[in-house]
């Protein structure tokens, strides 16, 4: 995931009303994305291994937008994790 995220231009810094919308579209999604996990192990260890790219192969019918604004956060969060410890 992180050398996906690194090709990838980088996103603006995101307003709150943005990722207000991010929250509801996958809020939206998110009882189709538990079915798509729950449907196998492969499913279920794909997602625990690299949740994007289980998101994507998912096929929840989120724009690419929608995802590479979710990539961005996660990466984000990762990168900070790594740095505090």
């Amino acid at each position: 995931m992180e050398r996906l995220h690194q090709c990838q231009a980088p996103l603006p810094e995101m307003s709150r009303e943005s990722i207000e919308a991010l929250l509801q579209e996958l809020a939206r999604k998110e009882q189709q994305l538990v079915e798509w996990i729950q449907t196998s192990e492969r499913n279920t260890q794909w997602f625990a291994k690299d949740p994007m790219s289980a998101i994507r192969a998912a096929n929840l019918g989120l724009n690419e937008n929608i995802l590479q604004q979710l990539e961005f956060i996660t990466a984000s969060i990762a990168k900070k994790l790594r740095s505090a410890n």
